[in-house]
C-alpha cells in the first residue's frame, strides 16, 4: 500500500480517537466541544488524504480532491479554540466575521476550480494542485495565514503571562498549534514555491498535534472542569479535615487535610468506626461540637460538625464530618489571658491614674496609680460621688469641675487642681469616654494625669513669651520675617525698628509678597542670602549690604518652623566713619612713604658725602664700609616707599638688591653668590639690623675669606614663627678659638651688638671655611619718641 496512504489513515485514527477521549471526559466544556469539531475536521480531511492516495483513476482522484472542501474550516476553529482556552468568550458577530469567509472558501473550493485546479500524479500517488495565478488562491492563502497568525500570538502571548500549570497547559497547545501551520506552511507552500515537489503533511500534522492538546487536557484538565472533578479538587485542597461514614459510622473516605492534621494515612482509617478516632460528650447532626481526634501520638482537640449524605434520591446513605483544629485557637485564648495579665499589671504600674465611674458618677474602680496623683487611696475614693470630691479641688475650680460632670454626653476634658493632703495642690487633666449598652450609657471610664510640672513649664514658657514679645518690640536692628511659598517670598511680620527703616507699616504689608512690598530689600543682595538659606537653611551673614540710601548689617536665620528672619543694624553712621578713617589712613600713609623717600634721600647724601671724602682719606676702606652700612639702611626705606605695605619688608627682595649692590662694589667675577630666600616678611626693627648683620658678614668674606675663586651662600628660613639666617662661605675660615664678641674687627663686633638688639643667637663655625648661623625672632614694635 501507498505509504501516504498509511501515514494518512493512521492520522485519521488519532484524531478521531484523541476527540472522541477528550469529549467523553468532559462533554460539558466549550473548550473540549471546540477540540472534538477540530479533531473531526482534520480525521475527515485525513480520510480524503487517503481515498486520494489509493485512487486508481483521474476521476476517482478528483472526486476525493472535491471533498477535501472543508478544510478552511479548520483555520477559524483553531482561532475559536484559542479564544476559549485564554478566557475570551466570543460573541456571535465575532463568530460570524471569523466562520463567514472559510464558508465562502469552502464552498468556491466545492465548485470551482479557482482554488485547488485539480489532481496531479506524482511519485507518491495522486495529489492535488493549487490554481497559483488565481486571486482567489491567494486571497484564501493570506486570509488563512492570518487567523492562524493571530491564533498562534495569543496563545504566546498567554504562555509568555502565565506562570506554573497555566505556562505548561499553554506550551502544550501553542506547539499542537504550530506542529500543523508549520508543515503546512513548509509542504504546501515553501517547498513547492522552491521547485521541490513534496506530499502534505498538513492533516498528519494536525492529527498529531490534536494527540498533543489531547494529552495536555487529561494531564493538566484544559481548560475548564466538570462540576465532579472541582468539587473533588474541592475535598483534597480544603484545609479543614473530611470523614465519611456509612449509617453504621464505618469510615469510608478521609481527604488529606486528615491525614496532615493526624499524621496517619487514609489506609489506617479504612473500616475504623468513627467513635474510635473521634471523642464525643454526644454524637448531634447539625450542631458544632467540641471534641477530640485521634493523631499518630496524641489526642488532638478539634471543632466538628456532622451532617447527612444523601444520594441523587434524596435517601440517607451516611454521615460527613468536617472540622477543624482547635489548638491555634486554644493558643491564641492563652496569648489573650496573657496579653489581659499584662494589660491588669500595666495599669496597676502606669504612671497616669485610670478610673471608672458609674452612671450616677460614683466611682466604680481606680487604678493604684491615682494615689501617686492625688494622694488618697483606692479605697478611701472607691464608692464616693465625684460631687462629694469637689471638696478635694481647688476652690476656683469646683464650678466648672462641677458643671462638667452634670453635663450627660459623649466624653469630658478639664484641667484642675487636686488638694493633697499635705495641702499643696497640683495641676491634672482628667478625660473620659462613656461605655454603652444598648445606647444608653451605663458609666464612664476615665484617665488621670499630673501635668503640674507641665503646667509650671507652660506658665513660664508665656512669660518668656512676653519677653520676647517685649524684646521684639523694643530692639533696636530692623526684624522682618518671611515665608517661602514656593516662588518667592512673603511678609509675616516686622518690629517697630522695621517699620521706622523701611516707612511703612507692617500691617500694611503684612501677607504681601517681598518683592512688592519692601522693593529695595528685594534688589538688594538680601534676596540672594534669602534664596541660598533656602537652599540650605543655614544662617547667613552680610556684613555691609547698601540698601536705599543706607548701609546695613544683615544676619538671616531659618526658624524650625520654615520662616526666615531676617536682622538689619543699620551701620550707615559706621559706614561714614569708616569712609573718613580710610581717608584719613591714605592721606597718613602717603605722608609716611613721602618720609621713608626723604629718609632714603638723606642717606644717598650721606653716602655721596662719603664718597667725595674718600678721594682725600688716606685708608678709604673704613669710609667705604661705613658707606655700605648706610646703603643697606637705605635700601629698606626704598622698599618701604615702593611697596604697598609700609610695616613690612619683602626679605628675598631686600637680600637680592643688598648682595647685588655688594657685588657691585667688589668687581669680584672669580667669587659665586648663592641666595635662598623663601617667602618671608619681617618689620622694619628687624630689617634694618638683619640687613647690617648681612652686609658685614658677606662683605667681611669678600674681604678675607678667599684667595682665589669661592662660594657664598646666604639662607634664611621659617619654622614655626621662628627664623635662621645662614651666611657660609668656603673660604680660608677662621682661626681656632674664634670669639666674636673678642674680635678686633669693628664690623664684627657691629653683628655682635645688633644681634643683641634682635634678641638673637649666632653660632660660628670655622671649619671647611666660615659658617655664621644667626637665630631669631619678630622685634617686637618699640614705641619711638
Amino acid at each position: 500500500m501507498n505509504p501516504m496512504a498509511i501515514i494518512s489513515i493512521t492520522a485519521f485514527v488519532v484524531a478521531l480517537v484523541s476527540g472522541v477521549y477528550i469529549f467523553v471526559k468532559n462533554p460539558e466544556s466549550r473548550f473540549n466541544r471546540a477540540l472534538l469539531l477540530f479533531s473531526a475536521l482534520i480525521a475527515y480531511l485525513s480520510l480524503t488524504d487517503f481515498g486520494l492516495y489509493i485512487s486508481e483513476s483521474y476521476m476517482m482522484a478528483d472526486f476525493w480532491v472535491r471533498m477535501g472542501f472543508l478544510w478552511p474550516i479548520v483555520v477559524p476553529v483553531i482561532l475559536h479554540m484559542v479564544l476559549l482556552f485564554t478566557g475570551r468568550r466570543p460573541t456571535m458577530p465575532l463568530l460570524a466575521v471569523i466562520y463567514a469567509p472559510a464558508v465562502v472558501i469552502a464552498a468556491l473550493e466545492l465548485t470551482t476550480d479557482l482554488i485547488t485546479a485539480g489532481p496531479t500524479m506524482t511519485s507518491w500517488g495522486w495529489t492535488f494542485s493549487a490554481a497559483e495565478n488565481s486571486l482567489p488562491y491567494q486571497i484564501s492563502n493570506i486570509w488563512g495565514f492570518i487567523i492562524a497568525s493571530v491564533a498562534i500570538i495569543l496563545v504566546a502571548l498567554h504562555w509568555r503571562s502565565s506562570r506554573g500549570s497555566d505556562r505548561t497547559q499553554a506550551h502544550y497547545l501553542l506547539t499542537g498549534l504550530i506542529l500543523p501551520v508549520l508543515a503546512g506552511v513548509l509542504t504546501d507552500l515553501v517547498l513547492p514555491a522552491a521547485g521541490m515537489a513534496v506530499p502534505s503533511l498538513t492533516d498528519p500534522s494536525a492529527a498529531l498535534g490534536v494527540s498533543i492538546i489531547a494529552y495536555g487536557v487529561m494531564r493538566f484538565r484544559l481548560p475548564i472542569l466538570s462540576p465532579l472533578n472541582a468539587a473533588m479538587d474541592i475535598v483534597r485542597n480544603m484545609n479543614t479535615f473530611l470523614i465519611i461514614t456509612d449509617l453504621g459510622l464505618n469510615i469510608h473516605y478521609v481527604n488529606p487535610a486528615t491525614e496532615r492534621l493526624t499524621g496517619l494515612r487514609a489506609v489506617e482509617f479504612s473500616g475504623r468506626k468513627v467513635t474510635e478516632v473521634l471523642k464525643f460528650d454526644e454524637l448531634s447532626t447539625g450542631s458544632i461540637m467540641e471534641s477530640r481526634l485521634r493523631g499518630k501520638d496524641e489526642w488532638i482537640p478539634v471543632i466538628v460538625s456532622a451532617g447527612h449524605v444523601h444520594g441523587s434520591g434524596g435517601e440517607h446513605l451516611g454521615l460527613l464530618f468536617t472540622g477543624s483544629d482547635m489548638r491555634p485557637i486554644l493558643e491564641m485564648e492563652e496569648k489573650l489571658r496573657r496579653r489581659e495579665d499584662r494589660l491588669v499589671l500595666l495599669t496597676e504600674h502606669m504612671a497616669d491614674g485610670l478610673g471608672e465611674f458609674d452612671r450616677d458618677f460614683n466611682f466604680r474602680y481606680l487604678s493604684p496609680s491615682v494615689k501617686k496623683i492625688t494622694g488618697y487611696d483606692h479605697e478611701m475614693l472607691t464608692g464616693m460621688s465625684a460631687l462629694d470630691f469637689l471638696d478635694y479641688l481647688h476652690p476656683d475650680d469646683r464650678e466648672e469641675v462641677k458643671k462638667l460632670i452634670l453635663t450627660r454626653g459623649e466624653g469630658h476634658r478639664a484641667t484642675f487642681r487636686i488638694r493633697r493632703p499635705d495641702g499643696n495642690y497640683r495641676w491634672v487633666e482628667y478625660v473620659d469616654r462613656p461605655i454603652r449598652t444598648d445606647g444608653d450609657i451605663e458609666g464612664y471610664v476615665f484617665g488621670l494625669r499630673d501635668i503640674h510640672e507641665h503646667k509650671l513649664a507652660e506658665e513660664a514658657l508665656i512669660v518668656s513669651k512676653e519677653k520676647f514679645r517685649e524684646l521684639f518690640r523694643n530692639m533696636r536692628s530692623g526684624i522682618i520675617a518671611v515665608e517661602s511659598d514656593g516662588n518667592g517670598f512673603r511678609v509675616k511680620s516686622m518690629n517697630p525698628a522695621a517699620e521706622r527703616m523701611e516707612g511703612v507699616s507692617c500691617a500694611t504689608i503684612q501677607g504681601m509678597d517681598l518683592q512688592e512690598a519692601l522693593p529695595e530689600i528685594w534688589n538688594s543682595p538680601i534676596r540672594r542670602a534669602l534664596q541660598e538659606i533656602r537652599k540650605t537653611g543655614e544662617a547667613i551673614h552680610c556684613p555691609e549690604v547698601e540698601c536705599g540710601e543706607g548701609w546695613f548689617d544683615v544676619h538671616l536665620h531659618q526658624l524650625s518652623t520654615g520662616e526666615v528672619v531676617i536682622i538689619c543694624t543699620d551701620i550707615t553712621l559706621r559706614k561714614q566713619y569708616e569712609d573718613e578713617l580710610r581717608s584719613s589712613l591714605r592721606e597718613k600713609e602717603a605722608l609716611l612713604r613721602e618720609v621713608h623717600h626723604r629718609v632714603k634721600n638723606n642717606f644717598q647724601v650721606i653716602s655721596s658725602l662719603i664718597n667725595l671724602q674718600l678721594g682725600d682719606a688716606e685708608d678709604p676702606a673704613p669710609l667705604r664700609d661705613l658707606q655700605s652700612r648706610i646703603q643697606s639702611m637705605a635700601l629698606v626705606h626704598e622698599l618701604l616707599y615702593e611697596s604697598e605695605d609700609l610695616t613690612s619688608i619683602d626679605m628675598g627682595r631686600y637680600i637680592e638688591r643688598l648682595t647685588s649692590s655688594i657685588v657691585n662694589s667688589y668687581h669680584d667675577g672669580e667669587i659665586e653668590l648663592e641666595v635662598a630666600v623663601g617667602d618671608i616678611t619681617l618689620p622694619l626693627e628687624t630689617a634694618i639690623p638683619l640687613g647690617l648683620i648681612i652686609n658685614e658678614l658677606v662683605t667681611n668674606s669678600f674681604k678675607h675669606a678667599f684667595t682665589s675663586r669661592g662660594m657664598i651662600s646666604i639662607e634664611l628660613e621659617e619654622h614655626g614663627g621662628e627664623f635662621t639666617l645662614t651666611i657660609a662661605d668656603n673660604g680660608v675660615g677662621l682661626f681656632p678659638d674664634f670669639i666674636i664678641e673678642d674680635s678686633d674687627s669693628l664690623g664684627l663686633r657691629l653683628v655682635a651688638g645688633l644681634v643683641d638688639q634682635i634678641d638673637g643667637t649666632l653660632e660660628v663655625s670655622g671649619e671647611d671655611g666660615t659658617r655664621f648661623r644667626l637665630t631669631f625672632g619678630v622685634v617686637p614694635y618699640r614705641r619711638r619718641v
